[in-house]
């Protein structure tokens, strides 16, 4: 069914929003199903992420329980590199999690899939209260103008770096209003001075949310409203081209060592941490778990610059209700309750991002840590930088297939077995048949 929504309703939520698309079987949401009175309710929930967020999920599930006694919540978690295959396998099995961290760029594949429930009645009741929510933030996390998750956060993607590494040359911080093609320069004098294997910067040629910000710089974005691409083989070549140059000059890893690092998504694996790269793209939300991770102060930077703004706000991740839920009233009362209860908001704190409610910026504001307000003041000076620009096409169904298809042909270039030249046309003509339709 397709929700109606009062006049307080359309300017608190900011309905009418992002370009959609046009998603062919989209599932319609059905009317949920009231928990059963009085007995025992087991809900299960299923994220990506590090140990210190899976730390802070079940203290804030404990919370949970100690006002909701009928509910219990048994979760786990995964690195995001293997996230979506063990979700699949739980949903191919029928056990599926009632609670699902989602990504925007997978979103509408699952919603196609009839995998989410619309939250749509479940808001207009206020078993989800919304009224103070960031609307630019909600109307940026919709599927054909519904939401099937609420924004746990909002970040900025950015550069991590190890100012420690830094401060043992005499090249100085990077320079402000940074280039690529000045970063590429600082990168390779960086890994030049430090040498013993730590190289001024992650590969990032495979990392699909880099290469977004690089082709949205270009005055482009990734995907047309109706989901086909809306960039050249050109683009695509250019972009491999940048990283081959950064690995022929040590700037970056080398593709066979690359290929082991920057993976999971968590500090575990990552080539700061271990101390293999200065520079690392990752989002803001990410900084308390990696700065907790290393005795080296980590430091964040803006992405370097290129012809236009690209950099956009993006929610973090969403918590959807999985549409095969026996419970998804009790699903969406916890829902609510990270998006608005003060003490799961105090105990999440910005780990999955900056709040997208009112209230809870100004509940954290005061009680936030050192780093936390670090990423507080780094996503202010983004949001003024004049390097944003809205995000304003939803990724289609087929987008975490391209962001696939990226790191391998980006892995096969690095390790020689094929050309830039035939890299690009082999992601192109990948992409091109992943958004037919």
């Amino acid at each position: 069914m397709s929700a109606t929504y009062n006049r307080r309703q359309v300017i608190s939520l900011g309905l009418g929003g992002i370009a959609g698309l046009s998603l062919l079987g989209l599932a319609g949401c059905d009317t949920p199903v009231a928990s059963q009175a009085g007995g025992p309710i087991a809900l299960k929930m299923f994220f990506w992420g590090s140990a210190t967020r899976d730390k802070l999920t079940r203290q804030t599930i404990a919370l949970f329980h100690q006002s909701q006694q009928n509910i219990t919540i048994t979760s786990s978690y995964s690195g995001n590199d293997v996230y979506y295959t063990k979700l699949n396998a739980q949903i191919a099995s029928g056990n599926a999690p009632d609670l699902i961290q989602m990504d925007m760029r997978y979103i509408a594949q699952y919603v196609r899939k009839g995998i989410l429930l619309d939250l749509s009645q479940l808001i207009y009741n206020q078993t989800i209260d919304l009224s103070d929510f960031d609307p630019l933030l909600l109307d940026s996390s919709k599927v054909n103008n519904s939401l099937y998750g609420i924004p746990l956060g909002s970040n900025y993607l950015c550069m991590f770096y190890d100012s420690t590494q830094i401060d043992k040359t005499t090249l100085g911080p990077l320079p402000d209003n940074t280039t690529w093609d000045t970063f590429a320069q600082y990168t390779t004098e960086l890994s030049n001075a430090l040498g013993n294997g730590i190289y001024g910067t992650s590969d990032a040629s495979g990392n699909y949310d880099v290469f977004e910000i690089w082709i949205r710089q270009r005055g482009k974005e990734l995907y047309t409203v109706d989901g086909n691409l809306d960039f050249e083989m050109a683009d695509v070549a250019d972009w491999y081209n940048y990283w081959a140059g950064l690995r022929k000059t040590h700037a970056c890893p080398p593709a066979n060592l690359q290929a082991t690092l920057d993976l999971s998504g968590a500090p575990t694996d990552s080539s700061v941490i271990k101390s293999k790269a200065v520079f690392s793209h990752l989002f803001t939300n990410q900084y308390e778990a990696f700065q907790k991770a290393t005795t080296h102060p980590l430091a964040l930077a803006i992405l370097p610059k290129g012809k236009g703004p690209g950099i956009f706000l993006k929610a973090s991740q969403l918590l959807s209700v999985s549409a095969s839920s026996k419970y998804p009233n009790d699903a969406a009362s916890f829902v609510n309750f990270v998006t608005n209860d003060p003490g799961a908001l105090e105990t999440l704190g910005f780990e999955r991002g900056f709040p997208g409610a009112a209230h809870a910026r100004s509940l954290l504001a005061p009680r936030s840590t050192q780093n936390q307000k670090t990423i507080t003041t780094f996503m202010d000076m983004v949001a003024n930088s004049g390097v944003t620009r809205q995000k304003e096409v939803l990724d289609p169904p087929a987008a975490g297939q391209i962001a696939d298809i990226l790191l391998r042909v980006s892995q096969e270039i690095g390790l020689g077995k094929t050309s830039v030249a035939n890299g690009a046309q082999e992601f192109y003509a990948a992409a091109q048949k992943a958004t037919a339709h």
